[in-house]
């Protein structure tokens, strides 16, 4: 995404970026679903580790999960706040001749899409696969 955004804008900073949504909305839309796998909502590929993580964590530690809590909750915000500022923040005269996906972007990133939320609903994929290595390092540190 990132170089996406800077191969056609020659940029990374947020400050240039504005108001794509209007002239890129499968790119927008496409970006939206992979930000909230990032931000780990539910039904998406990064809920069901982050939910792990804070689970054990907070069966640790109350303030350590608090401040993992804290720190999800930040970067959720940090993150939303960039996707609202690139896609439908004020059109910058950068972004005016924002180009929309081309086919073989639209499938990368359709992929990737596919993933995020197929991840989300069937995330014992994935578990499954690395049970026997997790039991084996938890015998290990005797947990």
């Amino acid at each position: 995404i990132v170089d996406l955004l800077e191969r056609r804008l020659g940029t990374r900073s947020l400050a240039d970026m504005g108001g794509i949504s209007k002239s890129a909305p499968k790119f927008a839309t496409l970006f939206m679903i992979i930000v909230l796998g990032s931000v780990a909502v539910p039904l998406t590929n990064g809920f069901p580790g982050e939910f792990l993580l804070l689970n054990g964590v907070w069966n640790y530690n109350f303030w350590m999960g608090v401040l993992a809590g804290l720190t999800i909750i930040f970067g959720a915000v940090y993150m939303l706040r960039a996707y609202g500022l690139v896609i439908f923040g004020e059109a910058k005269p950068e972004t005016a001749n924002f180009e929309d996906v081309n086919s073989r972007e639209f499938l990368v990133l359709g992929i990737i899409a596919g993933l995020v939320i197929a991840l989300g609903f069937f995330p014992q994929s994935i578990l499954g696969l690395t049970d026997g290595s997790v039991d084996r390092i938890l015998r290990a540190v005797q947990l």
